[in-house]
């Protein structure tokens, strides 16, 4: 509200944006209304001159709450590109940036990144300050500078396995399928964040978490090691027995052909964000 009332030192427009609106509950976008009617009608109204404010509420329906805060006259709804659609997408922001994506490189690109279409501009962005010459990007290229991002995905899906979060796991393991990433390599991984739950376990339990950051096998912030212990009670002793001899079965089906890689792993990470 004070940013919408103050005005600019540095120029005559200015623009205030205005995050996670779409989060709010009921109670409080109602509390927002109000606020916001009582500021129009004071002296000199709301906003101030030259400022626009704007209240972002990203993958909401239309039942959502924070609808209520403005009226449907001052509602604007923009979709994105979705499906194949973000390929089309993908290969105009490449070609606006001086960049000729070939498919498979966009493809390649979308299967490493996913949909979001901030990460997929920045990963163009890096693309059109490495291209030289014809500016030709290939599928290896975009391979190798969307590195980074597969570590980032491993971070989310740690992530959304803490947390709990189904949905988020499942995405993220089918991105880093679909990348070409190798099933035994995430199944690896996998069983690797079981056996820092197996350690952090017993100190989780005493309430000690000194004892579960000493029970890992590198250092870890503070932060990481409650984040860790807190899964470990939450999944306790016979859950992670359960999800130890789920992981076994994978990697026998894996090694002898007993069934699709992805199917498999699908399965489990659910199981495990479960």
């Amino acid at each position: 509200m004070a940013a919408g009332a103050s005005l600019s030192l540095f120029a005559g427009r200015r623009l205030v944006l205005v995050r996670g609106v779409g989060d709010l509950g009921a109670k409080v976008a109602d509390r927002l209304r109000e606020a916001l009617a009582e500021a129009r009608r004071g002296p000199g109204g709301w906003p101030a001159e030259g400022t626009t404010i704007l209240l972002v509420a990203a993958g909401v329906d239309h039942r959502a709450a924070c609808l209520r805060i403005l009226p449907e006259s001052d509602r604007v709804e923009i979709r994105g590109p979705a499906g194949r659609q973000v390929l089309g997408w993908v290969r105009e922001r490449a070609r606006a940036a001086g960049v000729d994506l070939a498919p498979d490189a966009a493809q390649a690109l979308v299967d490493l990144v996913g949909e979001d279409l901030s990460r997929l501009a920045a990963e163009i962005e890096k693309a059109s300050l490495y291209a030289t010459g014809d500016r030709r990007v290939s599928q290896e290229v975009v391979r190798a500078l969307a590195g980074e991002t597969r570590t980032r995905q491993y971070w989310e899906l740690t992530q959304a396995l803490e947390e709990a979060r189904r949905t988020d796991a499942i995405r993220v393991a089918s991105q880093l399928l679909a990348s070409g990433d190798e099933p035994l390599i995430l199944l690896a991984w996998i069983t690797g964040y079981l056996r820092d739950l197996w350690r952090v376990l017993p100190g989780a339990v005493a309430g000690d978490l000194r004892e579960a950051a000493r029970s890992l096998q590198r250092r870890r912030p503070d932060f990481a090691v409650e984040r860790l212990a807190a899964r470990a009670r939450a999944v306790g002793i016979r859950g992670l027995s359960r999800a130890a001899q789920q992981c076994f079965e994978v990697d026998q089906a894996l090694k002898t052909g007993g069934g699709n890689p992805r199917a498999l792993l699908t399965c489990l990470v659910a199981e495990l964000a479960g």
